[in-house]
């Protein structure tokens, strides 16, 4: 970023600036508090401030509250890059968790350095972290440091904090800004007012980190604690640094934010346990993404969460990390799905455990990305891409996702999703995990395209450790690991492979594709995934169904309809690609633009498990 920090030495170079530094105001009676040392002015006031911080017992410093094993700081960040000094500065700070002693020259070099780099420092997380750091550090170092420099370092952070006073948020700004903004205008003020209530201007900072964080609360969330999906990647970062001042708080017995961030903070929390898998990784992050450290995950329980949050942690998440947590599983748990169109993501999940499903769309841009976990198993990971030709024409996308329709109960959550594409088409998306029934459908169907044929194909991005295995003899296949994980079919396409006819599916490097090629000016491309282990060793099929209106057969760009069977287990999917009208498939007349239901054998009844009105 090219935002710089103004140089707090070349600020304070002025008579002017100079008279308002920390250092030159210590010796007023006027700047310390009640609880500072009593003949702390006006003689030998730092041997008397040296003895004094090494004697109190509170405030404690702030790993202290959570028993932190590591360093609170490096909470979320194990995924950034760090530059060495704000490593080194890191490792200082986790030297003096554990007691050990300080190098004085060591901790002199680096603070030194630190304090240099201050001139025209580029706003950075590995600078905010640095300044963090410093502030954490000062209680401890006081002996290692000559008074001068101590004292240089606290001015150096107080106009640090002055220079963030004018920087207003929002949620349109980089993830980054956002995270530094959070750090150095809300957290480090907060974090001198907690650690030298001593000193009367640093207490007086709380009042500016109480308006920054509840700021940051207010302005980065939904207003149910979720952020926009392009800050996803920081999420955790900004949930330590609201942990670490929501501790602060406590202990200081004043709310750090005001009552409608608090509501967000503890939302957050919730939000952070569903965009999770059961390894403790974030969904909707790299692959080699770090998972949750027990520590942070116990803090976050302990200082906001609630008793359904450790509940769905303890059953979600696996041992290596459950282990750690304290407290016993319960009864409730949060919401499991969620979506919101204002931050471009939504969560599937059919239960907290560590075996369930879970599917995570991020659809802030055309490019979507899908996220599907059976587990600890990473089935699908990546961008879901799409290659669509009509009338000689590529339809390319021209908009953005909407959200079209959202819905969850206790047997299925359900996403639909729309973009325009070029020369007047419409890409139309569903996803639908089914709970108790165990299968993800996934679909996309292209609706008035500028041709009498369309050539569709998707590609979905598998797992690191993912392969599909296709059938000798039918399309369908299995996504496949140490074990077979999953069974995919293409509902679409003739089961055998002696009917060459419509399209194909097949893994082309690392995904899976999915092409259609018919007539018409409408077509629905979808794909059954079941994701039930107990249904892996049955029998399998799919048939296309007739579809009748008016007691005439409809071609498939008008409507369709599909059978899968997994043994005894059968469901009809059913879709109007053009307006609904009263028609009849599978015996079952219906005049709604999508259904799907557990088809009851020999009866023939069918059990809704989704109906979508057109």
């Amino acid at each position: 970023m090219s935002t710089t920090i103004e140089s707090p030495n070349a600020k304070a170079s002025s008579k002017e600036e100079k008279s308002k530094s920390f250092s030159s105001r210590a010796r007023r009676a006027n700047f310390w508090s009640d609880s500072a040392p009593k003949n702390i002015v006006p003689e030998d006031n730092w041997e008397t401030w040296v003895s004094h911080l090494s004697r109190r017992r509170n405030p404690r410093t702030v790993d202290a509250l959570f028993s932190a094993k590591v360093s609170s700081l490096a909470w979320g960040l194990e995924d950034f890059h760090l530059e060495p000094l704000s490593t080194e500065l890191l490792q200082l700070l986790a030297r003096s968790i554990e007691k050990g002693k300080l190098n004085k020259s060591a901790v002199g070099d680096v603070l030194l350095r630190w304090l240099q780099g201050t001139n025209a420092q580029p706003q950075s997380v590995d600078f905010a972290i640095e300044c963090l750091a410093v502030a954490h550090l000062l209680p401890s170092v006081v002996s290692s440091v000559e008074e001068d420099f101590w004292w240089s370092l606290i001015d150096a952070l107080g106009e640090i904090v002055a220079c963030m006073e004018d920087w207003q948020i929002d949620a349109e700004m980089p993830a980054e800004s956002c995270l530094v903004h959070q750090l150095l205008a809300g957290e480090l003020p907060l974090t001198l007012a907690y650690l030298f209530p001593e000193m009367r201007p640093l207490a007086k900072l709380r009042k500016s980190a109480h308006d920054a964080l509840s700021e940051g609360l207010i302005e980065l969330t939904n207003g149910e604690g979720l952020p926009r999906a392009s800050h996803l990647s920081e999420f955790r970062a900004f949930l330590a640094s609201w942990t670490r001042c929501s501790a602060m708080g406590s202990a200081m017995k004043k709310r750090p934010w005001t009552k409608k961030a608090e509501e967000q903070f503890h939302y957050a929390i919730a939000r952070s346990l569903m965009l999770s898998c059961s390894t403790g990784a974030p969904l909707l992050a790299s692959e080699n993404s770090s998972s949750w450290s027990p520590d942070f995950l116990e803090a976050v329980l302990k200082v906001g969460g609630n008793s359904a949050d450790r509940t769905a942690a303890l059953d979600m998440f696996i041992k290596k990390i459950a282990k750690h947590l304290s407290g016993k599983s319960g009864k409730e748990v949060p919401e499991t799905s969620y979506q919101c169109e204002w931050a471009g993501l939504a969560v599937l999940r059919t239960e907290y455990s560590r075996s369930a499903p879970v599917v995570a769309i991020d659809y802030a841009t055309p490019d979507l990305k899908l996220d599907v976990w059976v587990g600890t198993q990473r089935l699908l990971a990546g961008t879901w891409s799409t290659e669509t030709m009509s009338g000689g024409k590529k339809l390319e996308p021209v908009g953005v996702w909407e959200q079209t329709c959202w819905f969850s109960d206790e047997d299925v959550d359900y996403l639909e999703l729309a973009i325009d594409l070029s020369h007047g088409a419409r890409l139309e998306r569903q996803i639908l995990l089914a709970r108790d029934d165990n299968f993800l459908l996934l679909a996309d169907n292209v609706l008035d395209t500028p041709g009498d044929a369309i050539q569709h194909r998707f590609s979905l991005p598998l797992g690191a450790e993912i392969q599909f295995k296709p059938e000798a003899e039918t399309r369908d296949g299995t996504l496949e690991a140490i074990k077979s994980i999953g069974r995919v079919l293409p509902l679409a396409l003739p089961e055998w492979r002696t009917d060459p006819r419509i399209g194909e599916l097949k893994q082309v490097g690392d995904q899976l594709q999915l092409s259609q090629d018919r007539p018409g000016r409408r077509l629905a491309c979808p794909l059954f995934i079941d994701l039930d282990p107990s249904r892996l060793g049955k029998p399998c099929t799919w048939r296309q169904l007739a579809v009748a209106q008016a007691l005439e057969l409809q071609p498939h760009d008008v409507a369709v309809g599909y059978r899968a069977q997994f043994g005894k287990s059968q469901w009809l999917i059913y879709r109007s690609l053009s307006a609904p009208a009263n028609r009849t498939v599978l015996g079952q007349n219906t005049s709604v633009e999508y259904l799907i239901g557990r088809f009851l054998a020999p009866g023939g009844e069918v059990e809704e498990l989704l109906q979508v009105e057109g």
